[in-house]
């Protein structure tokens, strides 16, 4: 039987499912925990809060299934699970980033401390906006004006999380591309292939985080508000299992990736250290012939 007015969900939901993904996200937490310790990578914090913003979000829908009137769990519950994978896409950035201060800065058509800076700060913004528009919707409590702004927010955060991801994902590719066809990195294949499988990681975690963001554009996109009808109205938004599948379980398998190869276990714990073991030294911008130049070893 769907829920009324002043229930947390419209929709019957299962309690098992929010207990075995806690679980999963719980494991998932410890074992970056332990990696992070593991291999000192500080710069790894961003999927810690992840990871934890997940597990509270399960644990907070755990509660908020058993005291269906309480307001409170399902708003600390929506942000959470709304808000973690912004912190992931934040994450590539910073990986991405730290790959390429690793193989060489001169592979890339924009400078690696631009990517964190630019990047990283759009997403911050992202965070923030899906943040607010997250806690406005779980706490409308019927509110149709507040679920309308609400729906607004939330699709600014997204669709500007999609586009600049979106960009950032170009970015990558194109370093990628040029660093892997650089004759002055044969030398260092052994290191490249560790590269490798950070950039499978990555390509994954980008394929599903984009598929994720998508989804919860359209979730909210679909939303309809009708006169006396204190719910909103969508298909998304009142059933659980696309919640599963489009969201839960992609942002699942994104950190199981970078828990199968994480950076630490190929990049410097300390970013300043190149490939060739010289240390990374601050040299006038180059232009896109001369990096282009450099790219395919002509100078």
């Amino acid at each position: 039987m769907a829920g009324g007015p002043n229930d947390n969900f419209v929709y019957n939901p299962t309690t098992w499912a929010a207990i075995l993904f806690t679980v999963f996200y719980g494991l998932v937490w410890i074992v970056q925990t332990g990696q992070a310790i593991q291999y000192r990578t500080l710069f790894m914090w961003v999927m810690f809060v992840a990871c934890a913003l997940e597990f509270i979000g399960f644990v907070t829908r755990i509660i908020a299934i058993k005291e269906m009137t309480t307001l409170w769990p399902i708003v600390v519950s929506q942000t959470g699970l709304i808000v973690a994978p912004a912190f992931i896409a934040a994450q590539d950035y910073m990986i991405i980033g730290r790959v390429m201060s690793f193989v060489g800065k001169e592979y890339g058509y924009i400078n690696h401390t631009k990517i964190t800076k630019i990047f990283v700060g759009a997403d911050i913004f992202a965070i923030l906006t899906q943040a607010g528009g997250g806690s406005m919707l779980a706490g409308a409590n019927g509110d149709l004006n507040q679920m309308k702004v609400a729906q607004k927010v939330l699709l600014t955060g997204l669709a500007l999380q999609v586009i600049t991801f979106g960009i950032f994902f170009f970015v990558a590719v194109a370093f990628d591309i040029r660093s892997s066809r650089a004759p002055a990195l044969q030398p260092f294949r052994e290191q490249m292939k560790g590269m490798r499988k950070l950039w499978i990681a990555f390509y994954v975690s980008c394929a599903l985080i984009t598929a994720r963001s998508i989804y919860r554009t359209v979730e909210f996109a679909e939303i309809k508000f009708t006169p006396g009808n204190d719910n909103a109205d969508g298909y998304l938004l009142n059933h659980e299992w696309p919640m599963f599948v489009f969201d839960s379980i992609p942002i699942l398998i994104s950190i199981i990736f970078f828990s199968i190869w994480h950076p630490g276990a190929y990049l410097p714990s300390k970013k300043g250290l190149r490939i060739d073991g010289t240390p990374l030294k601050r040299v006038p911008e180059m232009s896109t012939a001369e990096s282009s130049a450099v790219a395919l070893g002509k100078v």
